[in-house]
């Protein structure tokens, strides 16, 4: 009876959320103040300004002061990514009707909105019947809008000035003399800003995200911050410049989200204007990418309040993009980059040969990922069979990958004997060197792989932390070693 209860509650619940949304919908279509009531009957002055149903329109003409804007219906293939249940991703494409102009490609939520603002056109009141002097109205020199139909007949409304209340506009049919009112909403959606007609898509195609992200060059202030790349699908980036180091995927994260997920909220200019206006005469972050295979550079200039300014080079135009979009810009290079010398995988490890502080510790392993009984573990020629000893064979392990730096010194020259060194050999056979050489005023080491400077400086305490110290790390071993 509960079950039956709850499902009942369920069902009302649904029921008043369906009947809120045709309540709004219905406001939206049908206005329900009689004065503006599109509705035949309940205003005897209202007519309807074209006959046209919204399946008829196929072409929009805009007629500008400067400017004529054409815009046609075509079919499109538009391709649909689908998740199996398997995991499997499957491709459809699909033809479907869209608008397109020789221009530029549309915004097809503003063209909708055009075709909504004439198919609803009813006039709110007549104004003057045979008008001797349009300037009063504004239709001297009217915006038009004209919609032809698949037959290529066409039907054309006017539009001139707000009232003075800026409630309605003045509007006219193309070949008629009068003057009537249209509600303010309905106007507006038949005569777009230019720049609002214009996609805010930036990208090939739409539904990309970070993974389709495989190189990336940021600049700021016209110097490289990092250049990165996609050295392993799905995660593994390495930084390429100004050094080689791996990557802080988390932090990375924020700008392959940010740029692959990147819309623009406005078109606002396009590209022959002053720049300089918007910042991107010189703009101080730029950013060069490789996106599902396609090559982008995106310029950013000033910010302002909540947006930024930005250019996408091959386009036309000057855009807005949300700052929450870009986030990231002033990271520095510190936070982008993996702070660590070298971290293998254990699993992936047959050798590791540790020398420091005047000793030489040997670690033999063939672990598996399952640390199964049978795995190997031999310190110093010793096998350790002991689960918590192996445990503590591990955090030795540990503590030699985790030395981490705390600062990047790329102008450095490291010079003099290292201090400490570790030989790791993989399964594969393949040797890396790690070294730490001291730093001329005492402060810590410089980091070295493979006799090549990592650019990191690790300060003489990252040996000494209690929590993962190499130091206290080989300290436990010892003492469990010695039990």
């Amino acid at each position: 009876m509960k079950r039956w209860r709850n499902v009942i509650i369920l069902g009302l619940v649904l029921a008043v959320l369906v009947a809120a949304y045709f309540l709004l919908k219905g406001k939206k279509e049908t206005p329900a103040d009689p004065e503006n009531s599109a509705v035949a009957g309940e205003n005897p002055e209202a007519i309807k300004l074209i006959d046209f149903e919204r399946d008829d329109i196929v072409k929009i003409l805009l007629k500008y002061d400067d400017a004529e804007i054409v815009l046609k219906q075509v079919d499109k293939d538009v391709e649909y990514r689908t998740i199996e249940d398997d995991g499997t991703e499957t491709v459809t494409i699909n033809k479907v009707k869209m608008w397109d102009s020789d221009d530029f490609p549309p915004e097809q939520n503003v063209v909708g909105d055009i075709i909504y603002g004439g198919v609803y056109a009813k006039t709110n009141r007549l104004i003057e019947a045979d008008p001797q002097d349009l300037s009063v109205y504004g239709l001297d020199k009217p915006f038009t809008v004209t919609f032809f139909n698949e037959a290529g007949e066409s039907q054309t409304i006017e539009v001139g000035n707000a009232t003075p209340t800026g409630d309605y506009y003045y509007v006219k049919k193309g070949n008629g003399k009068e003057v009537y009112t249209l509600v303010r909403y309905l106007a507006e959606y038949m005569k777009p800003n230019r720049y609002s007609l214009v996609s805010r898509q930036l990208y090939h195609k739409s539904n990309l995200d970070l993974e389709d992200m495989t190189e990336l060059t940021f600049c700021r202030d016209g110097e490289i911050v990092f250049s990165a790349h996609l050295k392993k699908a799905p995660v593994d980036w390495l930084i390429t410049e100004p050094v080689e180091i791996g990557a802080n995927l988390q932090n990375l994260d924020l700008f392959l989200r940010g740029l692959s997920g990147l819309t623009a909220a406005a078109v606002v200019d396009d590209v022959s204007s002053d720049l300089s206006q918007y910042g991107l005469d010189e703009p101080r972050y730029v950013f060069k990418y490789t996106l599902d295979g396609q090559s982008y550079e995106l310029k950013v200039g000033k910010r302002e309040g909540s947006v930024y300014y930005i250019m996408m080079e091959g386009k036309d135009y000057v855009y807005t993009v949300s700052t929450e979009n870009l986030n990231y810009v002033d990271m520095p290079l510190k936070d982008v980059a993996l702070m660590m010398v070298y971290t293998p995988s254990i699993f992936d490890t047959a050798k590791l040969v540790i020398e420091l502080d005047g000793r030489t510790d040997v670690l033999e392993m063939d672990i598996s990922q399952q640390l199964a009984e049978d795995d190997v573990y031999i310190f110093n020629g010793r096998s350790i069979d002991d689960k918590d000893n192996r445990s503590l064979f591990r955090k030795y392990f540990q503590g030699a990958i985790a030395i981490s730096g705390d600062r990047l010194d790329l102008d450095a020259n490291p010079e003099g004997k290292p201090e400490v060194r570790l030989t790791y050999t993989s399964k594969a056979g393949e040797v890396t060197v790690v070294e730490l050489v001291p730093t001329p005023d005492g402060y810590g080491y410089y980091g070295m792989k493979n006799g090549k400077y990592t650019g990191l400086v690790i300060g003489k305490r990252e040996l000494d932390k209690d929590n993962m110290g190499i130091r206290k790390a080989y300290e436990n071993l010892m003492e469990g070693l010695q039990e």
